[in-house]
């Protein structure tokens, strides 16, 4: 059984461009540039389409770690620079790690963001504490 609901979606044959999916199998209602017709959809098996948000089109999940670099590395400028900022860098190079070459996890500018601004932070705070003990 499939998860996926009943709607029109690309035609799996290639001849048409969209087709109906009944919620479980396709049917030979296919639609061209707006206009309906029935076509036959062949006597092979055609696969289901896939679960409802997944594939190409499908919205990415994005990297927490990310969210939590970019929050450090912010309020490791505005705050508390050593600790945040260390965190800031931690968190955005195990968001990198995690995002990779892939297109599975959004956030990589997310996290790029996070680790420099953590940088920064660790740089203030490193020349505040220098000036204080100077």
């Amino acid at each position: 059984m499939s998860t996926h609901p009943q709607e029109w979606l690309p035609d799996p044959t290639g001849r048409h461009e969209l087709r109906w999916w009944d919620g479980e199998q396709w049917t030979e209602h296919v639609s061209d540039a707006g206009e309906t017709a029935t076509d036959d959809p062949g006597t092979g098996t055609l696969p289901p389409p896939p679960p409802k948000g997944t594939g190409p089109g499908a919205p990415q999940k994005r990297s927490g770690r990310a969210t939590a670099s970019l929050v450090l590395g912010i309020v490791g400028i505005l705050v508390f620079p050593v600790v945040c900022s260390t965190l800031a860098i931690i968190f955005g190079a195990l968001a990198l790690r995690d995002i990779g070459e892939g297109d599975q996890v959004a956030g990589r500018k997310m996290a790029w963001w996070g680790l420099g601004l953590g940088i920064a932070g660790l740089v203030i705070g490193i020349a505040l504490i220098a000036y204080r003990f100077a």
